[in-house]
C-alpha cells in the first residue's frame, strides 16, 4: 500500500468512531460485510483490518449456521418424540 494511502487510512481512523452493532444473524453479517467492502474500497480502513474482519466474520457466520442447524434439529427430536408419544 502506497504512503499517501496509509496516511489517509490513518486520517480516517482517527475521525470515525467504531459503529456499535449487532452481529447475531447470517444477514448482519452480510451487512457488516458489505460496509467494511466499501470502507475499503473508499480508502477508509487499512486492507490487513479489513482482512481480518473478514476472516472473522467467516467464522461467524459458521457459528451462526451451526447454532441455527442445532437448533432446528432439536426442534425436530422433540417433534418426533411427541409423534412417537401419541402413538
Amino acid at each position: 500500500m502506497g504512503a499517501a494511502r496509509k496516511e489517509k487510512a490513518k486520517a480516517v481512523k482517527k475521525d470515525k468512531k467504531p459503529i456499535k452493532r449487532r452481529l447475531k444473524t447470517l444477514g448482519d453479517a452480510r451487512r457488516f460485510l458489505a460496509d467494511i467492502t466499501n470502507q475499503l474500497n473508499r480508502d477508509e480502513i487499512d486492507p490487513n483490518k479489513a482482512s481480518k474482519l473478514g476472516y472473522l466474520l467467516q467464522i461467524l457466520a459458521k457459528i451462526i449456521m451451526g447454532d441455527d442447524l442445532e437448533r432446528r434439529v432439536l426442534a425436530l427430536e422433540e417433534a418426533l418424540r411427541e409423534t412417537k408419544e401419541q402413538t
